[in-house]
């Protein structure tokens, strides 16, 4: 094979990164971390600070590992940065625009930049304006935008020249209700053609909409990986329960159900407490100390976990499985 070859790549996984290993003087942001990326949406989840912008930019090439191996579309990005930079789009989660210019001229630039003619790089950033939904607006100068508008922007120069790895960090960072929809539909079309997406995120029902798999990271290790599907499938032992009651009655009802059931998560549905249980108990068990405790139960059984269960379980040291 020579210099000018491409290697051997596995089109399943596009991005791999094998027992990576950085710090930054005493901080260990990625601690013996290894994954694999999976063709179409994947979320990366994880607290603040726990190392998921720095796995973005150590697959870029912007951080220098320490030790570990990563691979992009079968290139290691120390030593074929340019190449790799040709293959992925970036959008960051701070702000990268240009604010002088106009989204027409800063993203044909950003085009020329990952190796575009001027001719070709003008065409595309038309296409891809009118794709994220700013065709109309695209003479207007940037620092005249709304976030949407700007997050919109950001997204467009990371796809202006049609990479085959997309790298989203915090893609709907203050956005509205409206735009946040509008932007996750974008990402669910970009999925949909084949391409390989990172999207990280802290807003978990959103990444529950577009994502067919999850990477769970906290303190620069993966803790958690596999289909979104297989993730929130849940065990045996786990269940629903959704109860209405007072407060006090429902802390209540926790501590009679705590020696057969352990309360996950619990989260309030419209006037209703609904709680992820884990526990070999019986439903007999549920009704009868619900009743003792003044507290409607209005569901139990087995349940689809949402990706908000499967994250607090996470971090509580139980769960669904996935690996």
């Amino acid at each position: 094979m020579t210099a000018s070859e491409d290697p051997p790549v596995d089109v399943e996984y596009l991005v791999q990164a094998s027992n990576v290993t950085v710090r930054f003087g005493e901080v260990v942001a990625l601690d013996n971390f290894s994954t694999r990326v999976h063709t179409g949406i994947t979320g990366l989840l994880g607290p603040n600070g726990a190392g998921k912008s720095t796995l973005i930019k150590t697959v870029l090439g912007l951080v220098e590992p320490e030790s570990g191996d990563i691979t992009v579309d079968g290139l290691d990005p120390r030593r074929d940065m340019t190449r790799v930079r040709d293959r992925v789009g970036y959008m960051p989660e701070h702000d990268c625009l240009i604010n002088a210019m106009n989204p027409v001229a800063m993203v044909s630039y950003m085009g020329q930049l990952s190796g575009m003619t001027r001719k070709d790089s003008i065409q595309r950033t038309h296409e891809v304006l009118d794709f994220v939904g700013l065709g109309e607006e695209r003479y207007r100068p940037i620092k005249s935008y709304s976030t949407g508008m700007k997050q919109k922007a950001k997204l467009a120069q990371a796809i202006v020249h049609d990479p085959s790895i997309l790298f989203l960090d915090e893609p709907t960072n203050g956005l509205d209700p409206q735009g946040r929809d509008e932007m996750l539909e974008v990402i669910r079309r970009i999925g949909a053609s084949g391409k390989t997406l990172l999207v990280s995120s802290h807003i978990l029902h959103e990444i529950e909409q577009v994502s067919q798999n999850i990477i769970i990271i906290n303190e620069g290790r993966l803790i958690r990986e596999g289909p979104t599907s297989a993730l929130m499938h849940g065990t045996a032992t786990q269940y629903r329960l959704r109860v209405r009651g007072t407060a006090e009655a429902i802390e209540g009802l926790k501590k009679a159900i705590s020696p057969a059931f352990k309360v996950m998560s619990t989260r309030d549905e419209s006037g209703q407490i609904s709680m992820l249980v884990e526990g070999e108990g019986s439903s007999a068990t549920i009704f009868a100390e619900a009743a003792r405790a003044g507290v409607q139960v209005r569901y139990f059984g087995p349940d689809t976990l949402t990706l908000e269960d499967v994250f607090v379980s996470v971090f509580k040291g139980g769960g669904p499985g996935g690996d």
